[in-house]
């Protein structure tokens, strides 16, 4: 939380540095000259989940949504598996966002499936990186995949600068053509427009409501120059706000310079947080009274409890969880599963597959408001599990 708000950053590249191109260090170097990003990473290039979850803390950032991408020709090849360190160090804080490539990814559908069991709240795309157009029809499984899923689908739309980039597939009017195809699919137009789209951008947003606009690599000041022929009013209540970091001045810094915009409190809570909260599901931050957002009746679910709960679960009932997790959690190779986490809406498990261990999260058939409910839904899951397990067709009732 920051000054009293919550505080969610839509766009944070987490990448390790030996998996980049050389343009992209010069770039963080550049625009993150202001603050000591470089002291998060360890001497072999990877963040070190411990001081980053602090920096993250210090800036008042609830939630961070962090990106993974496969641009070979322009950033370089920077995959999901190399943000599993951070998540499992603070799943709530950190959420992961898939990347898929059509030039690189086929099936392109499974492989968006299966980012999104590893939790990933969004798919990006990046065209300008990638070099191919949003409207491309290889997209089509992958954005099958999202509006199934209930997830939006993020889009650089913005100029960018790293060698190989084809800005033409910048254009977000592209988007338009892919909502005649998929209607109901979000779509969050990530840098806004940046360079000669910024009337596009807004139009789509203002007349689209499965359109959002997010200001990563926007400085704050200029937003009402870079969209001066829209009420910037109207306009804001469709913002969602992300930094670019590192590529930043300050995840802090920026936030308050939104808030120095003068917009007023609603609106400005909605581009802080709201609107990333209605767009990406599952997310949590504590609102203003400190409680948490997520579970405004979740008394039961108090830290004390989550853990007894976990405690009985790893001690009496760890067969039933790996087999939770191998059915249901997309970890059929899956040799040890323990649950770390719970709150109204999904159970957490760290689970070792392949010598690693992953975060999986797997959600409720419903929204849980008592504590009783926990052990019905975990019953519910293991039964389907076993079904599944078994050759059987999955078991009605949701997940």
């Amino acid at each position: 939380m920051l000054d009293g708000r919550p505080l969610i950053d839509a766009h944070v590249h987490a990448a390790r540095l030996p998996t980049l191109r050389p343009a992209w260090r010069r770039w963080a170097e550049e625009f993150g000259s202001s603050h000591p990003w470089q002291d998060l990473y360890d001497g072999d290039g990877a963040l070190v989940p411990e001081r980053v979850d602090a920096y993250f803390e210090a800036e008042g950032v609830d939630v961070a949504l962090l990106l993974c991408e496969y641009s070979p020709r322009t950033t370089g090849t920077q995959p999901i598996e190399d943000l599993l360190p951070l998540l499992e160090h603070n799943p709530r804080r950190f959420r992961p966002v898939a990347n898929v490539n059509p030039h690189l990814h086929h099936p392109i559908g499974a492989e968006v499936e299966r980012q999104l069991r590893l939790g990933a709240v969004a798919l990006k795309l990046h065209p300008v990186h990638g070099g191919f157009s949003v409207a491309d029809p290889e997209l089509y499984p992958a954005y099958q995949v999202c509006r199934d899923a209930g997830v939006p689908v993020v889009v650089h739309c913005g100029t960018s600068s790293f060698p190989g980039s084809v800005n033409r597939y910048a254009d977000p009017t592209a988007v338009d053509d892919v909502l005649r195809l998929f209607p109901g699919l979000t779509f969050v137009l990530a840098h806004g427009g940046r360079g000669w789209w910024y009337d596009a951008a807004a139009f789509l947003a203002l007349s689209r409501e499965e359109v959002w606009i997010e200001l990563s690599g926007l400085p704050p000041r200029r937003l009402p120059e870079y969209y001066a022929g829209h009420d910037l009013r109207r306009l804001a209540r469709r913002f969602v706000f992300g930094t670019d970091w590192p590529g930043v001045p300050g995840i802090a810094r920026n936030a308050r310079a939104v808030a120095a915009l003068g917009l007023d409190e609603e609106t400005l809570a909605l581009v802080l947080a709201g609107n990333a909260l209605q767009v990406y599901k599952g997310l949590t931050v504590p609102p203003p009274g400190g409680e948490d957002h997520r579970m405004p009746d979740a008394g039961p679910f108090t830290d004390d409890v989550v853990r007894q709960i976990a405690r009985h679960m790893n001690e009496d009932h760890a067969a039933d969880c790996l087999t939770i997790c191998r059915a249901l959690g997309g970890r059929p190779g899956a040799t040890a599963a323990r649950m770390t986490g719970l709150d109204a809406e999904g159970i957490e498990f760290a689970v070792a597959d392949g010598g690693v261990e992953h975060p999986v999260r797997i959600p409720f058939g419903e929204r849980l408001t008592e504590r009783p409910q926990v052990r019905r839904e975990v019953v519910r899951m293991t039964e389907r599990a076993r079904a599944v397990l078994a050759g059987g067709r999955d078991a009605p009732g949701g997940p």
